[in-house]
């Protein structure tokens, strides 16, 4: 048992599940997008925490939603974005973005294991949401204040801190999580105040 990581992990999940039940009910592509983002990086953050307590039974679970996250939740949150900034999506093109996502995630974590695609996939999102948010600064910026500060600390929290080691007294890992948290909550705002 970790409870500090417990903690964190259990932070993040409570604030991404909260963020994404502010979408419940929406319409709009970019807000079912961040729905289903901010939903399973909370489902994944809450099993991790689960895992840190010490309770290994859905290990397999956490695993699987973990690489999801990655690989399905983080690229869901850039689509909402997109969506605003570059190129309004269908109905179609968005369940198709969502099955594309989902079977890279399992070809490249199952069939093929390529362990720096969630990491490139989590990059290219984090670039088209700061770059959306550049380009919506002058009109909407209370929104694209939120998408930039959203996306800096994702790729802090990811490229910067990590999951290993400690700084001083303090896990990364934990660093990781509340980052995570504080980003999510940025990004939710930063939709919620585009759509």
């Amino acid at each position: 048992m970790v409870f500090s990581t417990f903690l964190s992990d259990l932070i993040l999940s409570l604030v991404s599940l909260a963020m994404a039940y502010r979408f419940v009910g929406k319409s709009s592509i970019p807000s079912r997008s961040a729905l289903y983002g901010l939903a399973i990086i909370g489902i994944s953050a809450g099993l991790g925490s689960i895992h840190f307590l010490g309770i290994n039974t859905l290990d397999p679970i956490y695993r699987f939603f973990v690489g999801l996250s990655g690989c399905v939740g983080v690229p869901l949150l850039g689509l909402a974005f997109f969506h605003f900034t570059f190129r309004s999506l269908s109905e179609k093109t968005f369940f198709l973005f969502i099955a594309v996502t989902f079977l890279l995630y399992l070809a490249f974590s199952y069939l093929y294991p390529l362990a720096i695609y969630p990491t490139v996939v989590g990059g290219l999102s984090m670039f088209i949401i700061l770059i959306s948010s550049l380009v919506r600064f002058p009109r909407k910026s209370n929104a694209a204040v939120m998408g930039i500060i959203g996306s800096v600390l994702f790729i802090v929290a990811g490229l910067v801190i990590g999951t290993k080691g400690s700084t001083g007294p303090v896990l990364n890992v934990d660093i990781f999580h509340i980052l995570l948290a504080i980003a999510n909550y940025c990004l939710a705002e930063g939709i919620r105040k585009l759509s």
